[in-house]
């Protein structure tokens, strides 16, 4: 039997559907996966090349990964296939239809919460023998105008029981701008990854230590009743990592992609580093809260490859860690955590949260005066708020603060509102501590000023022509252990991934204003 996959996000990182996607195959049924990075179902010439190739390969199934930011794409796209192939059952799932399968069973056959591998292995078993797909685990579905839900599968504790899937996964095809859908290979993965194919994304884990209110984790760890962390094992990993190297060999990075990869013990870390080093021999990307890192941990990490590392700030203000993200991390152990990493020359970009309507003023300045702080250089990712659904704070903020909840299906959460303070937030990542102790004074004397307003304008100009961009290239550099010959080299693989970035910071609007 055939069975198709969908993506339709903007980028081709997609673990999930991988697994799913080796899972089925391993199972030997003949697995499809197409993504869609363009759709637009206003296009006829689109609709008619989605019709042409699902009719080629008439699958048994089709099932359509989304979040948040997909669901309008979903939907559109699960209309047409009901119009085009109504025989055909559409499943969805992902974070966005496992806490908000409500809204997603009104267009979808059936909805999938929670970790599907297990579930989609019963639906292909269950379609292929002609049963009832009503009764598998974790399904929800429309039944005498009422949502049944069945019960979930435990979690998965053992996850090297997991498919090993490839870089270029085999049966993977592309829609393009021109509406044709081609196969994928080295060339088209290339032109359509974020890094032209140059990293590899994997996870060695799932779940996260914290449950932080403005996560899906929060609703995650709650469905389960259950935050802990299951581990890969490191040869499962190891396995894996030789295998995509030696098979891929654009590949010149290794991108691991845990919610927290340093929430393990000292002797996991410390066996990991060791065969990483002997075995792999190329530099990665880690993720990490800043509580589990200390000295010791990043020397290993340092000597086995580790290129770049991405920690969460969110906020500089304890006020908000503690009692808003209910974040068991401050503005100390954030500030002890950059030091470490920037003491062992290590390229870190850095996450804060914008547009928090339960910020104040005082709030913000003490982000920007922590990144004043944090020792250069460094990359700060910006990312505005989202109240996704089954969150602990979107139900605080429909209690508070409802008019300032925005549409989660409409939102780009890398736009953040043009106000003065997160003006001065992206700054303060950017240019010279005294230059930007400057401008808080001047701001805090009278934000509304001319003498602000003009030295803002003329620090937002000097930082987009020169500062921003010796930015970027000095924590390349890093990543690169201080060659610029290499630096150069790699400089490509970040140019459409960092242009996007750099022009991003020019969309936006003031409709709310948290000053």
């Amino acid at each position: 039997m055939n069975v198709l996959l969908i993506s339709v996000q903007r980028d081709l990182d997609i673990i999930g559907l991988k697994y799913l996607h080796y899972c089925l195959r391993n199972a030997g049924y003949n697995s499809f996966l197409l993504h869609l990075p363009n759709f637009n179902h206003d296009d006829e010439k689109t609709l008619e090349h989605i019709r042409e190739f699902i009719s080629k390969i008439d699958p048994g199934f089709i099932a359509i990964s989304l979040m948040d930011v997909e669901f309008i794409r979903a939907r559109e796209l699960t209309k047409y296939l009901k119009k085009m192939f109504d025989a055909i059952p559409v499943v969805w799932g992902g974070i966005h239809p496992t806490i908000f399968p409500e809204n997603c069973i009104k267009y979808a056959d059936y909805v999938c919460i929670g970790e599907g591998e297990l579930t989609i292995l019963d639906i292909a078993d269950t379609i292929n023998r002609n049963g009832n797909i009503k009764t598998i685990n974790n399904l929800c579905y429309m039944e005498d105008g009422k949502i049944k839900r069945n019960a979930l599968y435990p979690l998965i504790t053992d996850l090297d029981t997991l498919p090993i899937y490839e870089h270029i996964p085999i049966n993977s095809y592309l829609q393009e701008e021109n509406a044709q859908i081609i196969p994928i290979d080295s060339k088209i993965f290339s032109k359509y990854e974020r890094y032209r194919g140059t990293i590899y994304n994997i996870m060695s884990s799932r779940g996260c230590p914290f449950s932080c209110t403005y996560c899906c984790n929060n609703y995650i760890s709650k469905l389960y009743n259950s935050k802990k962390i299951r581990r890969r094992g490191i040869n499962n990993i190891i396995l894996e990592l030789k295998r995509a190297v030696n098979e891929n060999k654009q590949i010149e990075y290794i991108n691991f992609q845990d919610d927290c990869f340093l929430a393990c013990s000292d002797e996991y870390l410390e066996e990991f580093c060791d065969i990483y080093e002997k075995e792999i021999k190329m530099p990665f990307v880690v993720r990490s809260i800043p509580t589990y890192l200390n000295r010791k941990k990043v020397e290993s990490l340092k000597r086995a490859g580790l290129a770049w590392i991405s920690i969460g700030l969110q906020s500089g203000s304890d006020r908000v860690c503690n009692e808003i993200f209910k974040r068991r991390s401050l503005k100390a152990d954030f500030l002890r955590t950059a030091r470490i990493i920037n003491g062992f020359k290590i390229a870190a970009f850095y996450d804060v949260i914008l547009d928090n309507p339960f910020e104040n003023e005082e709030d913000m300045l003490e982000t920007i005066d922590t990144l004043i702080e944090t020792p250069r250089p460094f990359y700060t990712q910006l990312f505005s708020l989202t109240l996704y659904s089954g969150t602990e704070l979107l139900e605080k903020a429909r209690k508070e603060c409802p008019e300032k909840i925005e549409n989660t299906l409409e939102k780009d959460y890398l736009v953040y509102n043009k106000s003065a303070l997160n003006a001065l937030v992206r700054l303060s990542g950017i240019l010279n501590k005294n230059i930007m102790k400057t401008l808080v004074y001047i701001y805090k004397r009278n934000p509304s000023g001319i003498a602000f307003r003009t030295l803002l304008g003329f620090s937002k100009f000097i930082t987009l022509v020169y500062f921003e961009p010796i930015m970027y290239f000095r924590v390349i550099k890093l990543s690169q252990r201080g060659s610029v010959m290499k630096t150069l080299k790699v400089m490509p693989n970040y140019l459409k991934e960092g242009l996007m970035r750099y022009f991003i910071q020019f969309k936006g609007s003031n409709k709310i204003n948290l000053l």
